[in-house]
C-alpha cells in the first residue's frame, strides 16, 4: 500500500523497499489525478508534491544500482498539458533557467497555491489550470533531477497522449497499451541517450 499525500506512507514503502532489495534499477512515476480549479490541493499534492516525495525516498536506492554499474533510469510521466505558455514570460525565464534548484522549483509551486488562494493567479502570471501546473513543475523537477544525477541516472519525463483510461469520463483515441509505449521506451533508453529532457510520442518535444 502507498499513498502519495501521506509522507509516513511514502517512508514506510521506501523503507520496506530498501530492507528487501540492495538497489532500484527503474522507477516510473505514473501517479496521477486532476480536479476542478478550485479545489487545487489534491491535484498538486498527488501529481507533484508526491511524485517528488516518492522519488526522493527511492533516490539513494537508485543511486546503489548507479554504484553498483546498472545503468538505473528514472522517468516521471507527466502530460503536454504541462506546457510552458500557461504562464508568463518572467515564469517561463524561472521554470527553464540552467541553474533552477530544487528549493526554488518548491518555491515556485508554493506561489502558485498561495496565488491561487488568494485569487490573483492571473494577476501573477499564473494560468487556470492546476493539473497543468502540476505537471509543468514534474518536467521542470526531472530537468532539476537530472542536471544532479548526470550520467549516472537516465532521467526523463514523458506525456502518454490522450487515452482510453476505461471509466466514464470522456475516453481518447489511443489504448492505453500505446500510450504506454514512451514510458517503457524511456524506461529502456541505452547508455548516452538523451537526459533530462520530455518525451511525446517517442520523441523529444519541443516544450
Amino acid at each position: 500500500e502507498l499513498d502519495l499525500c501521506s509522507a509516513a506512507s511514502v517512508d514506510a514503502f521506501a523503507g520496506r523497499l530498501a530492507a528487501e532489495h540492495d538497489a532500484l534499477d527503474v522507477l516510473v512515476n505514473d501517479a496521477g489525478t486532476a480536479f476542478w480549479f478550485g479545489v487545487r490541493r489534491p491535484t498538486l499534492r498527488v501529481n507533484f508534491w508526491g511524485t517528488a516525495r516518492l522519488t526522493d525516498a527511492l533516490l539513494p536506492l537508485l543511486r546503489a544500482s548507479a554504484a553498483a554499474g546498472r545503468s538505473p533510469r528514472l522517468v516521471n510521466v507527466a502530460s503536454k498539458a504541462g506546457h510552458l505558455s500557461q504562464v508568463d514570460d518572467e515564469l517561463q525565464r524561472r521554470f527553464r533557467a540552467p541553474d533552477l534548484t530544487r528549493e526554488g522549483l518548491d518555491d515556485l509551486v508554493r506561489k502558485f497555491e498561495a496565488d491561487v488562494a488568494a485569487g490573483r493567479n492571473v494577476q501573477e502570471g499564473w494560468g487556470n489550470s492546476n493539473y497543468g501546473l502540476a505537471q509543468l513543475a514534474v518536467t521542470a523537477y526531472t530537468k532539476v533531477l537530472a542536471r544532479a544525477e548526470g550520467d549516472a541516472v537516465r532521467v526523463s519525463a514523458c506525456g502518454p497522449g490522450y487515452f482510453d483510461v476505461g471509466t466514464p469520463s470522456p475516453r481518447g483515441p489511443r489504448s492505453a497499451e500505446d500510450s504506454a509505449r514512451s514510458a517503457v521506451k524511456l524506461a529502456l533508453v541505452p547508455d548516452g541517450a538523451p537526459t533530462g529532457e520530455f518525451w511525446q510520442d517517442e520523441q523529444v518535444a519541443a516544450e
